[in-house]
């Protein structure tokens, strides 16, 4: 079997009646197979695509697994030569998946690949970058970035290469992880995801895993797929921020050390402290008031 695509969904059925329905369409020549693992959603996001895609295969996580987890019980199940990590939140044009899968069958030295990615309205997705260094946590989350502005806005046009329209196809170091094909051998060589990073950072680690092997990472500009970026994210901001600032620092001592870790975590409370009063202040502003 050529391609397994893995989407790890959570509360988002339509978008995900919508990506089955074009990865059906898309499929093509290929000999493919589909796996959606749902994580615990409450939508019946499961009930319906064993309904409407009895061709798909469902694995019912029992619990939230996050994005990590739940991809991974998706790709320790994958068949396929090449394994494709995709959003829900996705459509895919006819022709994609090949183009990709032909891109890889031609470069042997390429580990992973990206398409192109515009929003709904057709807008470019800036995706693909380079390895994020400790210089650019302190820079970006910390006071920091305020009393070092231009150093801070340097190394972030740098970090997502500046210059570079997504025109053209690329070696990158970072593909995102909201479509990612990549060789299964090569996941199943490195562990597929750390589920100690939960939600963020899962690319960043899986592409420093994968350019560890020795194999490239590819952007591939002669495919354009369509992403609603953040679907699932949107339904729990105040647990999704408190996952970002955990993964933030697994990822930084997994990286830079324990102490680095504790250094930036130090240097965040006041950031967090901030966001944490713009809530407050937020919450209050919106709540109506019976004009008494």
């Amino acid at each position: 079997m050529k391609l397994t695509t893995v989407i790890c969904n959570y509360n988002t059925r339509d978008a995900l009646a919508r990506a089955l329905d074009s990865l059906l369409a898309t499929q093509g020549d290929l000999a493919a197979e589909i796996i959606v693992v749902d994580n615990a959603s409450r939508d019946g996001s499961a009930e319906m695509v064993r309904r409407r895609f009895p061709e798909v295969t469902v694995i019912e996580a029992g619990a939230n697994r996050w994005f990590s987890g739940g991809n991974n019980l998706g790709l320790r199940a994958a068949q396929g030569e090449y394994a494709l990590i995709l959003n829900p939140d996705t459509i895919i044009p006819p022709g994609a998946l090949a183009t990709l899968a032909a891109y890889l069958d031609g470069h042997p030295e390429v580990g992973a690949v990206t398409p192109r990615m515009t929003f709904a309205d057709g807008v470019l997705q800036r995706t693909a970058s380079r390895f994020p260094g400790y210089a650019d946590a302190l820079l970006s989350y910390t006071f920091l970035g305020v009393l070092l502005p231009r150093w801070r806005e340097r190394r972030r046009r740098a970090m997502w290469y500046n210059g570079w329209e997504r025109d053209s196809t690329r070696a990158i170091e970072v593909a995102p992880g909201s479509c990612l094909m990549a060789r299964r051998a090569i996941l199943a060589r490195i562990g597929c995801f750390d589920e100690r990073l939960k939600l963020f950072f899962t690319d960043d680690d899986l592409c420093r895993q994968i350019v560890g092997t020795g194999a490239a990472i590819h952007f591939v500009a002669e495919t354009t797929i369509v992403h609603d970026e953040h679907a699932s994210l949107s339904q729990v901001p105040r647990l999704t921020q408190r996952v970002y600032w955990a993964d933030l620092l697994v990822y930084t001592r997994k990286y830079h050390g324990r102490a680095a870790a504790w250094l930036l975590a130090a240097l965040l409370l006041p950031t967090r402290a901030a966001l944490a009063l713009r809530r407050g202040l937020y919450a209050r502003s919106a709540t109506p008031h019976d004009g008494s």
